[in-house]
């Protein structure tokens, strides 16, 4: 019987990892944004171009952007913050870590796809407390000014929200 619970566990162990190893932002977004304790939301085409107008700083940062997404977890639980953790970790594993910053009180991850000489997605994940921030970013955006800004920290803050 213990080897058949054994078996039963590994099976769905792989069965999870193997369609996780596929997961996308997209499908994380679509399935946790209705999730208690989470705000999201997508940004449609005509806020981006009021939102690009806001500053020079925003207006360097969006003006490329297709697809802008966000969702914010509060009060999770540690199982829960794993989770999150993980799946994000699946997310990106095929990304490049731009900027990994990990202390006591804070994680920070901006992760980027690139095609040919042009980054094509940011990943921006916080996590503090056990409140997480993820921003996502879709577009056509010069390497050299994301790696500025996340040298400045200025990625890693445009979503720093006191949770």
């Amino acid at each position: 019987m213990k080897n058949i619970y054994y078996i039963l566990t590994f099976v769905i162990i792989t069965s999870l990892l193997s369609c996780s190893s596929s997961q996308s932002f997209n499908n994380f977004y679509n399935n946790h944004k209705n999730d208690n304790n989470v705000s999201s939301f997508q940004v449609p085409s005509y806020l981006r171009s009021l939102l690009k107008n806001a500053s020079p700083e925003l207006n360097d940062i969006f003006k490329n952007v297709k697809d802008f997404k966000s969702i914010s977890f509060t009060d999770c639980s540690p199982d829960q913050s794993q989770q999150i953790n993980d799946e994000i970790n699946m997310i990106t594993k095929n990304y490049t870590d731009v900027l990994r910053k990990n202390t006591e009180e804070k994680k920070s991850l901006v992760s980027v796809k690139e095609k040919g000489d042009v980054i094509k997605e940011v990943i921006i994940h916080n996590n503090r407390n056990n409140n997480h921030t993820i921003l996502f970013l879709k577009g056509n955006f010069d390497p050299e000014r994301i790696q500025k800004l996340a040298n400045k920290n200025e990625l890693e803050d445009l979503y720093d929200i006191d949770l």
